[in-house]
């Protein structure tokens, strides 16, 4: 009895359709060119320099900007344990050193009494830099009150209307400018202690404005 005949089986190594096996070992396309895959590091090149591209075409390396909400003078920004509007500013000469007093008004939101010293509302919420070099100002006070300079206090009660209030801000030096940048944060209420013990203090959150105020310039007589 004759058996039947076993069907046909496709070698392991021969492609379907029209493609072969080239002489290289690559699978050859209909035409007889053989077929490339693009490598990893091509691709990632690719990616890289279209990210770069990217970057550039957005501003480039060059250092972050512009990150405070410019704000022009007189704007009430709430900062959480106060309100504040920086309205003017005063740049004094003396004796060689330099004193920017900036005048605007201030409220407390809180049901207690604001120290700047104490609850960190100048360290935390209130910066400056100079207009030229950029540089930080030696030391910086706040004070409540009405005054030509200074207030005269140093807490800010609360249940009040805004108030008059002033900024003390200590430079090297000066330039001749018309406008000065204030900068304030909003704050939040955090334990900042390493344990967790609830040691509460304002601190500055992520969220902060550039307030352009007008300044006169005052320099020591000879």
């Amino acid at each position: 009895m004759t058996e039947p005949p076993l069907p046909a089986v496709q070698a392991d190594h021969e492609p379907d359709g029209d493609a072969h096996v080239g002489p290289s070992g690559g699978v050859d396309d209909a035409m007889g060119a053989p077929s490339r895959s693009i490598p990893v590091l091509v691709i990632i090149a690719a990616v890289v320099l279209a990210l770069a591209g990217g970057l550039w075409w957005a501003g480039g390396f060059d250092e972050a900007k512009g990150r405070l909400f410019r704000l022009p003078a007189g704007t009430v920004v709430n900062m959480g344990p106060m309100s504040v509007a920086f309205d003017r500013a005063l740049a004094r000469e003396q004796f060689g050193a330099w004193t920017l007093y900036v005048f605007g008004r201030c409220q407390n939101n809180t049901d207690a009494a604001l120290d700047p010293t104490k609850d960190r509302l100048v360290r935390n919420g209130i910066s400056a830099q100079h207009p030229i070099t950029k540089e930080l100002p030696d030391m910086i006070l706040l004070y409540f009150g009405p005054g030509t300079t200074l207030g005269h206090s140093g807490v800010l009660n609360p249940g009040t209307p805004m108030v008059p209030c002033q900024l003390a801000i200590t430079f090297k030096s000066f330039p001749d400018t018309d406008f000065v940048s204030v900068g304030c944060s909003e704050m939040e209420w955090i334990d900042s202690s390493p344990t967790g013990d609830g040691t509460m203090v304002w601190s500055a959150a992520r969220v902060g404005y550039r307030c352009e105020v007008p300044v006169v310039i005052q320099r020591d007589q000879d």
